[in-house]
């Protein structure tokens, strides 16, 4: 099994190289991606600390790090869905009950203030990302094509206004500062949505919805990173002689048209193997290199900080 995780892991590097290569515009990478591209192989990140977080966690899933403080959305699940055993209504379970939240804590692992959101069924919130302002953050229904909707957080005031409704399970969302647009990719990132965000009007404008025809990692956590670029981290099941197991991963993504600029595995566990890119991941540039954050685990959960040079 080792030997098959290490052969797809350097035949997936190949190809990020390869379609890294492949680009034919000239334009230069974000200054993370090129630091990423530097230093592909994850086993050959630094770990830089592990900060245990001093609160419930209950189910994380999205990450952000503003200023001094850090910003994690989380499901507290309640009753978890139950399987229907067939489609009925074109769902294969109900939504089950629960609470989202997002917590506001320090470099410590300390919280500093937390925030419920959600409406009737819509209790799960997903991937975030910030616009320079406030913090994007989508809640659904707790299966795939729920409804969900999507909120506006302010960061300072810790206080979320309502942007927009969607008829579909909204897992992550990236905000791209230089359109204006809102990018949020569904359950199993098996679409991108596009959102226009008006500012006069204060609401988003459905613009565009394609087939993701990536399928290397299910999106969990995006943020954009400047020249029309997210960084998409998430993970996939692969069976490897009989055997299942999840490998998670790093992407970028060019909005413009989805094409995948780089993309690497990320063959690094914790615990009891969950893989380190199970949901909330956020990233930063820093003198030396990057910064990667994780939060894999749920309820007592502890974020990995990584360095890459």
């Amino acid at each position: 099994m080792k030997y098959c995780i290490y052969l797809l892991f350097v035949v997936l590097c190949c190809q990020s190289l390869r379609s890294f290569a492949q680009q034919k515009n000239g334009i230069q990478p974000p200054p993370l991606v090129q630091t990423l591209m530097k230093q592909p192989d994850a086993g050959k990140w630094l770990p830089k600390d592990t900060v245990l977080l001093r609160f419930d966690t209950h189910h994380t899933q999205g990450l952000l790090k503003i200023g001094d403080y850090f910003y994690l959305s989380s499901v507290e699940v309640r009753t978890w869905p139950r399987a229907y055993g067939q489609l009925i209504n074109g769902y294969d379970r109900d939504t089950g009950d629960g609470t989202g939240h997002l917590f506001k804590f320090d470099s410590a692992g300390q919280l500093v203030a937390q925030l419920q959101l959600g409406e009737a069924d819509m209790y799960h919130p997903g991937g975030i990302d910030f616009d320079g302002k406030d913090i994007w953050v989508p809640v659904c229904e707790y299966r795939p094509y729920g409804r969900s909707v999507l909120y506006r957080v302010d960061p300072e005031k810790m206080t979320a206004v309502k942007a927009a409704d969607c008829n579909d399970a909204i897992g992550a969302v990236a905000f791209n500062r230089q359109t204006k647009e809102l990018i949020g990719m569904n359950w199993d990132a098996e679409h991108y949505y596009r959102w226009k965000w008006l500012e006069k009007r204060q609401s988003l404008q459905l613009i565009d919805k394609q087939k993701n025809p990536h399928h290397f990692i299910r999106y969990q956590d995006c943020q954009y990173i400047g020249d029309d670029i997210m960084l998409c981290s998430g993970l996939r099941g692969y069976t490897s002689g009989g055997t299942r197991f999840k490998l998670g991963g790093l992407q970028a993504i060019r909005l413009s048209d989805y094409s995948s600029l780089w993309e690497t595995p990320v063959p690094v566990w914790v615990g009891n193997h969950t893989p380190l890119n199970n949901n909330p991941f956020f990233a930063e540039t820093t003198q030396h290199g990057a910064l990667l954050y994780f939060i894999p685990e749920d309820n007592r959960s502890h974020m990995y900080i990584y360095e890459v040079r």
